[in-house]
């Protein structure tokens, strides 16, 4: 995802909110969104085409809110992730789990192969030069007929809207289609479309929502256009509403 100032037209260096605070933000996210629940159910149709269910892994886990429940149809779990907090908490946790503290591209799996690999809101995070070239490496992990499944915003619907009105938003996701299917086949590439649902009981966990969405904390200084703009356009009821359109992509390795 690509996000510019609008007001000045050009990128400002983002930065992250302190840990604690992405924290909060993070479980209040998961606490008021329907979007784990549907990729699950997602996600479980592109398990169930599976030939083998040995190996997964997880790239960018997270707190392992979609690697937990996927967890338990697979033999070994693996799992790619830089929050080295986050990476404690799986530890503790799961210790049966295989951990790498570490970013994708410096990622060091050997020869490991995996029935299936998950990359959910990860790609944002890298230049979209380095798109496919990531994609590569994790098909090149694959087993024969194993499935790698990407999760992306889609350009379109309400939260894609709330981008455009205080970021340039550009997830590129048709082009990068695109480039998949020509370098795949057009057999070897599917595509699910999904709605999650946010939903606030106040106008305040909304306005979190949106600077948690927004990643970069510079823009607390606009909280009270974010404010108002949830306001003027997702009351609903006696709570606020946002609609999230997410894209599902999963490649076919060739048997």
């Amino acid at each position: 995802m690509i996000k510019t100032d609008a007001a000045e037209g050009r990128a400002p260096s983002p930065e992250m909110e302190d840990e604690a605070i992405y924290q909060k933000q993070l479980e209040l996210f998961i606490r008021c969104s329907t979007d784990k629940r549907i990729e699950l159910v997602k996600l479980g149709e592109v398990i169930a085409d599976l030939r083998h269910r040995r190996r997964f892994l997880d790239v960018g886990a997270g707190s392992g809110d979609l690697t937990i429940p996927l967890a338990q149809a697979f033999h070994e779990t693996t799992i790619v992730e830089p929050n080295s907090a986050q990476i404690e908490f799986l530890r503790r946790r799961y210790p049966e789990f295989k951990l790498h503290n570490t970013t994708w591209s410096e990622a060091e799996l050997g020869g490991d192969r995996f029935d299936f690999i998950l990359c959910s809101h990860v790609l944002y995070y890298l230049d979209t030069a380095e798109w496919m070239p990531s994609i590569d490496k994790m098909r090149a992990h694959l087993e024969p007929d194993g499935r790698l499944a990407i999760v992306l915003q889609s350009p379109i619907g309400e939260l894609a809207d709330f981008y455009n009105r205080f970021a340039h938003f550009d997830v590129g996701i048709l082009e990068l289609w695109r480039q998949m299917i020509h370098r795949f086949g057009d057999r070897a590439v599917d595509v699910r479309y999904f709605v999650n649902e946010i939903w606030t009981d106040n106008l305040d966990d909304m306005v979190e929502i949106g600077l948690f969405l927004l990643i970069d904390r510079n823009f607390r200084s606009r909280s009270d256009e974010i404010r108002d703009y949830f306001a003027s356009r997702h009351r609903r009821g006696d709570g606020y509403r946002l609609k999230q359109d997410e894209i599902l992509l999963a490649v076919r390795q060739q048997a």
